[in-house]
């Protein structure tokens, strides 16, 4: 998978040409697909007098239900296969584009299931974006046919592993399947309910098309089913539970300066832009309903084309005590950063404990800490002769990113914590104060306890309507102590960002 965006890229062209065949016959009122059954919740609960709620929901988890009038109906086989498909398109892709690695047989799907699995040495941004982005379409076969977030993991899974072993002629790696199955989740469910976001099914006409294709884009394989099914011309509301009960946004885009281990500035600073979306209000309320509230943050630019990437996705949720000040939540994290100090990409979950708080008229705080097990963590390694040469982009490549080494990262479990405190004025953050640390144990790699900090502190005011102005300071630091020797590495760097922003609601 050596570069997952051209990948990705030919996997989607071929999926949305698919789509736009087979949409292209869809009238703008299609009537409900032929074998599928309509079920609203409300219609449910009329529908078997003293049966309880649970037998009900229970009756349209059958094959071929809907749930209510604009989700798709449940199709468990269909999103197995679907799973398969998305397989079979990349392997193909790959074939169309020459990867040694595509050459399959059952000679080396039998070999694959003798070697068992490995730790492979693919690039890092393969590894930490692309294979994740890979399980997001996975998941999304699952939720694309009915199917919930916990059932779509299970076809995650399936997908990956099933990858993993008749894919490619590369044996069977580890970390892809974790970092495919958990990080495939977690983007897969954030993507999913970005797209319902864009989608207008209530609409006909242009803008409803737009709408739909915008949405393909970010979730492909709910969007090509839809084209295929005639669901994206069919009027329907949207399924209530990808609706969320608040939505805000803030984009920035600035000038970032870095330091060196001596806090000099670099004279000349680098362009940056960056997204924050809040979904839902992960700050309060019970919540047993996976990623109805969610914090999702992407950098472009800064030193690097993609610098930094964050998902945040609740699991489950819980207020404490009456006063409705304190909340506990669990979620699921996706993390990538490149920056001077480390380059770092895991697959996590957290408990975090909040706490909120009016401050007079106009103002609130919002303060929270976290702590939670890193299932599977990638940082670059540190020999004890200093920071290694920087890893070059298909250098060496066996094709498809299944590169013939050195790797030049580690991988291993570890832990993570941290605090945010924010305080705002009429709803509008003014000072934003973050601290993370992470602590990676190596399993594959040079054997090592890696600890990385970050500290950043934002001071934000707003200009006019929805721009505002923000200057930024962060501190980054990276200790990496070696188990077969005293040797310990040290490296840290300042950074200064000054930014313009603009609220999205």
């Amino acid at each position: 998978m050596r570069c997952m965006f051209d990948r990705a890229t030919t996997c989607l062209t071929i999926l949305v040409a698919l789509a736009s065949s087979t949409g292209a016959r869809a009238q703008e009122e299609s009537a409900t697909p032929a074998g599928v059954v309509e079920l609203a919740r409300d219609d449910l609960r009329s529908a078997a007098p003293g049966v309880d709620a649970k037998k009900m929901m229970a009756l349209a988890a059958d094959e071929g239900v809907r749930l209510c009038t604009g989700c798709p109906p449940r199709r468990v086989g269909h999103a197995l296969l679907q799973a398969t498909y998305i397989n079979i398109f990349y392997e193909l892709a790959n074939l169309a584009r020459g990867q040694v690695t595509a050459h399959i047989t059952p000679k080396t799907w039998w070999a694959n299931m003798e070697q068992g699995w490995v730790w492979d040495l693919d690039d890092f941004l393969v590894n930490q974006i692309g294979h994740p982005y890979q399980g997001n379409n996975y998941f999304n076969a699952g939720r694309a046919n009915g199917l919930s977030y916990w059932e779509s993991a299970g076809v995650t899974a399936f997908g990956s592993g099933t990858w993993e072993y008749f894919g490619e002629t590369n044996h069977a790696s580890l970390n892809d399947l974790v970092n495919t199955t958990l990080g495939g989740i977690a983007l897969g469910e954030m993507l999913h309910r970005t797209a319902w976001l864009v989608r207008k099914p209530t609409e006909t006409g242009r803008g409803r098309l737009m709408s739909e294709i915008a949405a393909t884009v970010i979730d492909p394989i709910t969007g090509v089913n839809r084209f295929i099914s005639g669901d994206s011309s069919r009027v329907s509301e949207k399924p209530a539970d990808m609706v969320p009960s608040k939505m805000s946004g803030v984009g920035a885009a600035g000038v970032l300066w870095r330091g060196s281990s001596t806090s000099v500035f670099e004279s000349a600073g680098d362009p940056f832009v960056e997204m924050n979306l809040l979904y839902g209000d992960p700050t309060t309320g019970r919540s047993r309903m996976p990623y109805d509230a969610f914090v999702v943050m992407f950098r472009f630019g800064g030193g690097g084309t993609f610098s930094e990437a964050k998902v945040r996705g609740r699991l489950l949720g819980q207020p404490l005590g009456d006063a409705g000040r304190f909340q506990f939540n669990v979620s699921q994290a996706y993390d990538f950063s490149k920056n001077t100090a480390y380059q770092y990409g895991a697959q996590s979950f957290n408990a975090n404990f909040a706490y909120s708080r009016p401050l007079g008229k106009n103002m609130s705080i919002w303060a929270s800490g976290w702590g939670g097990l890193t299932a599977l963590g990638a940082v670059d390694s540190i020999p004890l002769t200093g920071k290694p040469p920087e890893e070059e982009d298909g250098g060496g490549d066996a094709g498809q990113g299944v590169s013939e080494g050195p790797r030049y990262y580690d991988y291993g479990p570890g832990g993570n914590f941290g605090g945010h405190a924010i305080l705002s004025h009429s709803g509008r953050a003014v000072v934003v104060f973050l601290y993370e640390g992470h602590h990676l144990y190596t399993l594959d790699g040079v054997r090592a306890n890696h600890m990385l900090q970050q500290l950043r502190l934002d001071l934000l005011a707003p200009l006019r309507g929805s721009l505002g102005i923000g200057t930024s300071a962060e501190y980054f630091d990276r200790r990496t102590y070696f188990h077969d020797a005293p040797a310990v590495q040290k490296f840290h760097y300042p950074q200064v960002r000054v930014f313009l922003t603009w609220r999205i609601s």
